[in-house]
């Protein structure tokens, strides 16, 4: 949706007003033992031009605006964010002054106001230069800076969770493109067509979407790879189903083909699973200029199963306005610390998973065995980056490549980030066996409706916990954990 923010300014005897205008290999879950194994579209209602002055909301929630997410600096240089310009934006015509305009007596110029509704707050914090040569057979500590200092208050977290975009983007993930030119989306039953616009070129994918609402009153939705495979865990509380296919952004099995790579070129850096956060991120940007739709984008959930476990974490970690996030039997490359892999003879080893598709950065390879030391991250900072929005964590047991160790010590860990934040209560990993490949069991319904209540709906429920079931997995902290995890100031 369009949104604007209206300054009336006052000097002395002259009023001014301005405004800013922003506004198995079929790709489904498999289900055996081995989980892992276009033309323009023109929009005059809901086109949405981004720069750093025209990002804004209007009304940010408070459950979707905390943390930030890609990094200012990768391995990719990126454009600076395009100013918009009298040239670049269809004119408009004045608003005029309301109760809801803020007047300003003091001074002829507006004061900045902070937008924490955002995809990532790299625009806020400097460039890093990712460290090389490193090796630790620990777990990495999160709240060590770049440049060797600690994190010691909440505002120091944002840009520290920069800094581990950056990392992972560098090493793990390839480049994840941030603010494209140009984000439009048309709705028409039950389907949202979105086209972006970057570096000249224009390319265009779908969504389908269940249970909206109006753009009178939009309700909350959950975003799933291919719709999501929570059941009917969520059915009946008023939230819509946005069902997304992740191959018409970038197929997996086919490395530098499809949108994303038609718009960035066939040998960017990109996974697919970062390629697949960026589609999800634009699917976010379509919605917020198109209110037709009927979806509330400050209340928006992500998820997926398996693979699309990793690309729905992923997504999560890497785009602040996702308000909850559900990553299910992600395994390896998901809610799952690599180092902890090494270890678990049933866990799928980097060499497998940087292999089976194009899920990676090509050079992600290099880290494989014990070249895993080297990596500067591990994924409890991924699963960090979603702090302290809400995170839910769904496992199974039993079964090949998902391993038994390496989500637990990935939970274990992750609620060390959490608890520094101030935000326990926000993150709950449940594991649950006995049941099908990405087919959730009713025992774990009751996780799902409380975070779709707490994070989506804004309704009193009781979140956060680590459940391991009656599994025997173990985590010793000392063997991985040789940081402190400090009390963050707000």
């Amino acid at each position: 949706m369009k949104r604007a923010s209206v300054l009336t300014v006052a000097s002395t005897a002259v009023f001014g007003l301005f405004m800013l205008n922003a506004c198995g290999d079929d790709g489904n879950p498999s289900s055996n033992n081995n989980p892992s194994s276009e033309p323009v579209l023109e929009s005059s209602s809901s086109d949405v031009l981004y720069s750093s002055e025209a990002l804004s909301s209007s009304v940010p929630s408070p459950v979707s605006s905390a943390g930030p997410v890609a990094s200012s600096s990768s391995a990719e240089s990126r454009d600076p964010v395009p100013e918009v310009s009298s040239s670049s934006v269809e004119s408009q015509e004045p608003v005029p002054v309301s109760s809801s305009s803020q007047e300003i007596s003091s001074s002829s110029e507006a004061p900045a106001v902070a937008n924490t509704f955002k995809e990532d707050f790299s625009d806020e914090c400097p460039e890093v230069k990712v460290p090389s040569g490193t090796s630790n057979k620990l777990l990495p500590d999160p709240f060590k800076k770049i440049d060797g200092s600690k994190v010691s208050s909440q505002s120091d977290w944002k840009c520290r969770r920069e800094e581990i975009s950056t990392m992972f983007q560098e090493t793990e993930f390839g480049v994840k493109p941030n603010h494209p030119e140009k984000v439009s989306g048309k709705y028409s039953a039950g389907t949202l067509t979105v086209s972006v616009t970057d570096k000249g070129k224009t390319v265009s994918f779908d969504v389908t979407i269940k249970g909206n609402g109006t753009a009178d009153k939009p309700v909350p939705a959950i975003i799933g790879f291919g719709g999501g495979s929570l059941g009917s865990s969520y059915d009946g509380m008023g939230v819509a189903t946005i069902s997304f296919d992740p191959d018409k952004v970038a197929p997996e099995k086919n490395r530098g083909t499809g949108p994303f790579y038609d718009l960035y070129g066939s040998s960017h850096s990109a996974g697919a699973l970062i390629a697949w956060a960026w589609g999800m991120s634009r699917v976010i940007d379509a919605l917020e200029v198109t209110p037709e739709a009927g979806i509330d984008v400050h209340h928006m959930g992500v998820t997926g199963c398996s693979r699309w476990g990793k690309g729905a974490l992923v997504a999560g970690a890497f785009d602040a306005r996702f308000a909850l996030v559900i990553p299910q039997e992600s395994g390896s490359g998901g809610a799952s610390n690599w180092r902890s892999v090494l270890k678990d003879s049933k866990a799928q080893p980097l060499s497998s998973a940087c292999t089976e598709a194009a899920w990676f950065k090509s050079s992600f390879c290099n880290y494989k065995d014990n070249n895993t030391y080297n990596l500067p991250t591990d994924h409890h900072m991924l699963t960090g980056m979603v702090a302290p929005r809400g995170l839910l964590v769904l496992d199974n047991q039993g079964w090949d490549w998902l391993g038994e160790n390496p989500s637990y010590h990935n939970a274990m860990s992750t609620k060390e980030i959490f608890v520094a934040l101030g935000a326990e209560d926000a993150f709950t990993f449940s594991k649950m066996g006995d049941h099908m490949h990405c087919t959730l069991p009713n025992s774990q319904y009751d996780e799902v409706k409380d975070f779709v209540n707490k994070y989506l709906l804004e309704k009193p429920a009781t979140t956060g916990k680590i459940d391991k079931g009656n599994y025997s997995v173990n985590f010793t902290k000392a063997d991985w954990i040789d940081w402190e995890t400090p009390t963050l100031a707000p």
